[in-house]
Parts: C-alpha cells; sequence; structure tokens
C-alpha cells in the first residue's frame, strides 16, 4: 500500500511539472509572437515611404531628394496626385502650378513600368504639356541636373539664392539655425 501511494504521488508530483513546462513554454511563446524583431545594424530594412522635409511620403530615395530640393528651392509643388489627359488617366509625381510643368522620375524598370513609361510621355507629349523627365543617371550630379532642367521654365538662379545649404543639419531635415 505504501508503494501504490509513493508511485501515486510521483506521477502526481511529474504531471504537475509536465503541465507547468507546458504553461511556461506556451507563455514564452506568446511573448516572441507580440516582440518587434532585433535587427542588427548590418540588416537591411525595406522601407516603403521616406518622409521629406515637406512632410510629403514618397516611395523612394531619389524622389526624397528631388521633393527636398524642389522644397529649399521654396517652389510650390504638388506630390502624386491623379489627372486625366486625352481621356486617360495619369498620376504624375510633381506638378509646380506657378509654373504649369510636370516633373516625372522615371526610377524604375521592368517591361510593365517601360510601357507605362512610354505611354505617359506619349500623353504629355500629345496633350502639350509641359514635363521635365528625371533619369536615374542623372544622380551623378542631380542638382546641376535639376537646375539645368528647370531652366526651362523658371529663373533657377534667382531660386538657388534663397538656400543656404551650409545652415542645413542633414541628420534631422531642420536647418541648424533654426534648432540652436
Amino acid at each position: 500500500m505504501q508503494e501504490t501511494i509513493s508511485l501515486v504521488i510521483g506521477y502526481l508530483i511529474l504531471l504537475i511539472a509536465i503541465f507547468i513546462t507546458y504553461k511556461l513554454l506556451k507563455k514564452k511563446r506568446e511573448n516572441e509572437k507580440t516582440k518587434k524583431p532585433k535587427i542588427e545594424p548590418s540588416q537591411s530594412i525595406q522601407i516603403k515611404k521616406y518622409t521629406c522635409l515637406d512632410r510629403h511620403a514618397v516611395r523612394s530615395k531619389g524622389e526624397l531628394i528631388i521633393d527636398n530640393y524642389l522644397y529649399l528651392l521654396k517652389i510650390d509643388h504638388k506630390y502624386e496626385k491623379s489627372i486625366h489627359v486625352l481621356g486617360s488617366k495619369i498620376k504624375y509625381d510633381w506638378y509646380l502650378p506657378k509654373y504649369d510643368v510636370y516633373i516625372e522620375y522615371w526610377g524604375y524598370g521592368g517591361k510593365a513600368y517601360e510601357k507605362r513609361k512610354k505611354e505617359k510621355l506619349r500623353l504629355y507629349k500629345k496633350a502639350k504639356l509641359r514635363l521635365i523627365s528625371i533619369e536615374n543617371y542623372m544622380f551623378y550630379d542631380i542638382y546641376s541636373e535639376i537646375d539645368r532642367l528647370l531652366k526651362k521654365f523658371i529663373n533657377v538662379k534667382n531660386l538657388r539664392k534663397l538656400i543656404n545649404l551650409n545652415q542645413l543639419d542633414y541628420n534631422y531635415g531642420t536647418q541648424m539655425v533654426e534648432r540652436y
């Protein structure tokens, strides 16, 4: 009888230990699901939107550079709105309302993208809309390239005088003079 009681108590202790282990493992798994993954500095993160100085949320680093430059030049611009051109709906990258000029940054690739690019260029030309096209290869000296393209429609020399690039703190997107 003594042996039977000892055996039953042993099984009960074993069952309690298994139950406690099960609960602890379950809680650990739940905590792991809610935790954000730890990202090492060497790992790359895919960012879907970049915030510009004027608070526009753009899709690429190239668009970030272009939008920030338009902002620094104090050129009023609209980002990614849809318009109807000759019965087709297209979404432009930027529109400069004061100058009635559209800007397209052709920053992607692929067959479908190239086909859409050709169609948009055809529509812009046929509707006689004023267009500035920016290609990836222009980023070797993007500010000079944008100036060169804007000169067709705007007196960029006067606009450039408004920018004091030495005042910018590129880490925070605000002017250092205002912050300190």
